[in-house]
């Protein structure tokens, strides 16, 4: 059943298998927990339960995953079934067709604009929500990082969840529940996802095909998330990569994209996985005087990592802080 494939969220999937057995389901939901760790997998999941053409697996709170109404919803086809995030939006941005010349690269472009989501996708979305289902299921409309909504988008989505039509349910998923307008939460029923097991993270990445050196360890560095567990695969690819010695800080500098976005979240990749190990060290450490010095460790490398949001060369700050390593004698690989 497609539920088994959702890795390390069993509290949350049988929670939700519940609510598709009874039909006792909520008219709004808020999925919440980091980024990376099956939120978006299991809000497809659960509108795959709800609307599955299989009376045996419905009947178990789960979906066959191989009839027309689940393979329209892994297709992203189903016309009750409605995922929004920052790529739907950026389709929504450009005006022309998908198949005229150019438009592939002009929707990369518009989608890398992307922050918020912003009042012309939530009246977009809050407009499908009024239709009927077509084929007498659930209409389901989930919406990707709510936290980013601007004001008046969010303020637009309010009076919808609040009374969603007969077999409507929305779903919205952030990775920040705490910066939420408290009129938005007081109205979802909120579903918590737990930070996956390294184990689990190093599963998700091999059945995903994912191709990268240094699996265990990018696990082991993820915090739980497959999301940053790839970041830290790519952060710990860029510094082995460098020979060890005086240039190492440098050359791994050198190696960042020159492109400022994605520049400085490799950066902030490789800092993340320094303050990882380091943070490791500092849990084993017995004695205290040392303990307190990785302590002051650990506040310059987060500090070193918020300079890099700022209008600052990712390469310059990076280059800096892996010159402080120096002594430390921390454990990366």
């Amino acid at each position: 059943m497609p539920f088994a494939e959702l890795l390390g969220q069993n509290k949350a999937i049988t929670y939700l298998k519940g609510l598709a057995k009874s039909g006792q389901v909520p008219g709004a939901m808020l999925f919440f927990g980091d980024e990376g760790i099956g939120k978006a997998k299991a809000a497809l999941e659960f509108a795959k339960a709800l609307n599955c053409l299989d009376p045996q697996a419905r009947a178990q709170g789960d979906s066959c995953g191989v009839c027309q109404s689940c393979r329209a919803i892994d297709q992203g086809t189903h016309p009750d079934v409605t995922f929004a995030d920052f790529l739907y939006q950026a389709r929504l941005e450009v005006k022309k067709d998908f198949s005229s010349k150019g438009y592939e690269d002009e929707l990369e472009k518009e989608l890398a604009k992307q922050q918020h989501i912003n009042v012309d996708t939530i009246r977009d979305v809050t407009a499908k929500s009024q239709q009927k289902a077509s084929a007498g299921g659930w209409k389901v409309l989930i919406l990707d990082a709510a936290q980013t909504m601007q004001a008046a988008a969010a303020n637009a989505l309010l009076k919808f969840i609040e009374e969603p039509p007969y077999k409507t349910l929305w779903i919205l998923i952030t990775s920040k529940r705490s910066v939420m307008l408290k009129t938005i939460l007081s109205r979802c029923q909120p579903l918590a996802f737990s930070p996956l097991a390294p184990a689990d993270v190093k599963e998700i990445l091999t059945q995903t095909g994912f191709d990268g050196d240094n699996l265990d360890l990018a696990a082991r560095y993820s915090g739980g998330s497959v999301s940053r567990a790839k970041r830290a695969a790519e952060a710990l690819a860029l510094m082995a990569g460098v020979a060890q010695g005086p240039a190492w800080p440098c050359g791994v500098a050198a190696g960042l994209s020159r492109t400022l976005a994605v520049g400085r979240t490799q950066a902030q990749s490789v800092l993340d996985v320094i303050i990882a190990a380091l943070h490791n060290q500092w849990t084993r450490e017995t004695d205290p005087q040392k303990a307190f010095l990785m302590r002051k460790d650990l506040k310059k490398f987060e500090d070193y990592k918020r300079a890099i949001t700022r209008n600052v060369s990712p390469a310059l700050v990076l280059e800096t802080a892996l010159m402080n390593l120096d002594g430390l004698n921390i454990q990366i690989f």
